[in-house]
Parts: C-alpha cells; structure tokens; sequence
C-alpha cells in the first residue's frame, strides 16, 4: 500500500522516517500503533505520523492472497487480456509478485529491488510499484508476448440504495480506514466511491474495500433477512 504525505516531517527519533510534502510512501504496517504507521521511502524505513498521509488504495493491489487465488479472480470470463493483480509474495514475505491475464491463462512475475530501494521487472527501474504498474499500461510486461496492464472489470457500478454483498474472497484491512473481513461475510454496502472500491458496514465497523473482493446478493435480499 502506498502514501502521499499532506505535510512535511522531520524525524525527532531514531526509528521514524522523515519526508517532504508530495513524496510517496510504501507503509508496511499499520498495525503497530494506530496512530503511527510503518513506512519506506528512499530504501529507509521507520515510523510516520499516520495524519501526516493519505492512503492511496488500489484496486490492483490485494495484500496477501495465494498464487491459486489470483489465478482464480483473474481467469474469470470477463476479465480482458493484461487484466492484473499485485499480491504479496508467498516465498518471499516482504516482497510483491504481479499475476496477468493472458490468453487461457496467467503470468506471474516477481518485483525486484535494487540496493537503494527502487522496483523493478526488467531493466527500467521505478521509485514506487504505482510507477511501475502505470509504466506497464503502455509498454508490454512480457517480453515474448504483448500484454499491457489493464484494470480488472466489475459491472456491479450503480446508484446504492440498501445493498449487500457477500465476501468471496478474505481482505485484511491495512488501513484505519479500510474494513476487514471473511470469505462468505455479508457487507451492506454504503457508497460506491469509484469502481475499484466500495465503503460498507459489517459488525458495527465501517470502512473502505476493494469491490473485486465481492459479489452482489439479490436485491430483495434484506426482505429475507
């Protein structure tokens, strides 16, 4: 997950990380102190005030889910060919891998970084994996086939009355703003903010989650309920 700082900080401790207004953060943990997040910039790491930030969450980015999983959310009949996904990596924890739809089937590729923090696939190196990713929506990721990075589709956009989803997939929230939950859970959803991700309810929490984790239950669902 990835950061914009709203204002400047300079570190006063050891173990925080200084930044300048704009710059873009990788947080690695929010669970250590609520008000104190984890984070990377620069291939430095420590601690930054969490409203000193905005989160920018993406779609494409879905923490930790397995090889098979991704493979399973990106061979459904409607996703396109370059339809992508950005999973932590399974051998490597720290590290991210990017699964792609191509033809019948997937491509999975590991994001390297060098000795001062930059990612990269091939030879082009980038300061962030949103860098990265838009780089590859004009130029191919494969080198023996054409595939550019395309958003997965969802075709559930609407005007939200009283609607519920039902979880296929977990999602760990990462955020204070995002909302966690199990595969199977039922989420009344409150606002559909883009086409990526949806605010909803669940056990008396509220938050953000990426709508690709989900899917629609039947409008007269809550008569049932």
């Amino acid at each position: 997950m990835e950061a914009v700082a709203l204002h400047p900080f300079t570190a006063t401790a050891d173990d925080e990380l200084s930044f300048k207004k704009g710059s873009v953060l990788k947080i690695l943990s929010t669970f250590d102190d609520k008000n104190w997040y984890r984070a990377e910039l620069n291939g430095k790491e420590g601690y930054v005030p969490h409203n000193y930030i905005q989160m920018c969450p993406h779609a494409w980015y879905v923490g930790k889910i397995s090889r098979s999983k991704a493979e399973e959310m990106l061979l459904r009949t409607e996703q396109p060919d370059g339809a992508f996904l950005v999973r932590n990596s399974e051998s490597a924890p720290g590290e991210f891998s990017i699964t792609v739809k191509f033809q019948d089937g997937v491509q999975h590729f590991k994001v390297l970084r060098d000795g001062i923090g930059k990612y990269f696939l091939w030879v082009i190196k980038f300061n962030s994996i949103n860098e990265l990713v838009n780089h590859h929506r004009d130029v191919t990721v494969s080198r023996s086939h054409d595939i550019y990075f395309k958003d997965m589709v969802n075709h559930d956009l609407g005007p939200v009355g009283v609607q519920y989803v039902r979880a296929t997939y977990d999602f760990n929230a990462e955020g204070i703003d995002e909302l966690g939950f199990h595969t199977g859970e039922v989420i009344k959803v409150t606002n559909k903010v883009d086409e990526a991700w949806w605010r909803g309810q669940l056990n008396g929490q509220e938050g953000m989650f990426p709508a690709s984790y989900v899917e629609r239950l039947p409008d007269d669902y809550q008569q049932n309920l």
